[in-house]
């Protein structure tokens, strides 16, 4: 397992470059604490907490958005590709993606996240309704 998280910090790292991890990234304030908590250095003390509350945080976001965007009644706000992208490769987009839109990162991180999900993965446009069942006169 360390294996796994070191090869996913050096991709991460290659995204874009980590500072030094604070005590007060994990009270995630903004989208910056998120992106600093996924890309916190091996070499960094708190590495180990801080990529596991990246890693969590960004799944449960994830599968909460989608658990409520997919409800009968209504439309989902984002689309994963098929096959579904891995943990590791959807949080190296996340980065990656983030540092190429700083400018949203003072916003709550779990609305950086569905920022970066539904641009990221948009739906298809429905069919349109004209020519479907329309009567004309």
């Amino acid at each position: 397992m360390r294996a796994t998280l070191a090869i996913v910090a050096a991709g991460l790292l290659a995204a874009g470059g980590a500072g030094a991890v604070t005590q007060e990234d994990f009270l995630l304030k903004d989208g910056e604490d998120l992106v600093d908590l996924c890309t916190v250095g091996v070499d960094d003390p708190l590495y180990v907490p801080a990529i596991h509350m990246c890693h969590g945080f960004a799944v449960g976001t994830y599968r909460t958005i989608g658990a409520m965007t997919r409800h009968k009644d209504l439309e989902p706000l984002f689309c994963p590709p098929n096959p579904v992208p891995t943990r590791n490769e959807g949080i190296a987009a996340f980065v990656g993606w983030a540092r190429k839109n700083p400018e949203h990162q003072g916003d709550p991180p779990e609305e950086y996240v569905g920022r970066f999900l539904i641009v990221s993965f948009p739906c298809p446009e429905p069919p349109s309704a004209a020519g479907q069942g329309a009567v004309s006169r």
